[in-house]
């Protein structure tokens, strides 16, 4: 197995989704991450999971919990300066996402502080799955590897298109 080390990722191409604002990684992107014995770290939406599930590349899905609004502010000020993003609406839809979609998660780790042990926490949890048998069905799905992933957090504003990066855009839980 790949030993995980705390340098940050080569991000993976994401492309625009047919002119439109948002962007998605496409399944061959993974594919070919996989294929390097190496884990993509992606921040997708809930029905990308379904769809990694459906086409059988069962992800390992980390929630990261916040323990408050005020801990997502901090958290944000700290990693991302520059993001505009309402912490009373991360934090709504993080409740949504936890409440609705826990169904999808392998693990859940709780954020608190300032401090980077998250970042351990997933390494542990990543290595722990790595290790266990995934069962699968005997039949591979048909799905070709042009499909694509929606974005959880896209790197620009949100998109107007029919599918947005931005997962509280579409959420069936609002």
């Amino acid at each position: 197995s790949q030993p995980l080390t705390p340098h940050p990722p080569c991000p993976a191409a994401s492309v625009s989704r047919d002119g439109a604002s948002s962007k998605v990684i496409k399944l061959d992107s993974v594919q070919q991450i996989a294929e390097k014995n190496k884990h993509a770290l992606l921040d997708i939406t809930p029905s990308a999971v379904e769809r990694l599930n459906y086409v059988q590349y069962y992800p390992v899905v980390v929630f990261c919990e916040p323990e408050s609004r005020p801990g997502i502010k901090a958290m944000r000020q700290w990693l991302a300066p520059d993001s505009r993003k309402s912490s009373r609406r991360l934090y709504a839809q993080a409740n949504k996402m936890k409440k609705h979609c826990s169904h999808l998660f392998t693990a859940t780790i709780h954020l608190s502080g300032s401090g980077n042990s998250w970042f351990q926490e997933i390494q542990d949890i990543v290595r722990t799955q790595q290790s266990q048998p995934v069962w699968t069905t005997a039949e591979q799905a048909d799905v070709a590897v042009e499909e694509s992933l929606e974005l959880l957090n896209p790197p620009s504003t949100m998109g107007s298109g029919y599918l947005t990066c931005d997962s509280h855009a579409n959420s069936d839980y609002d």
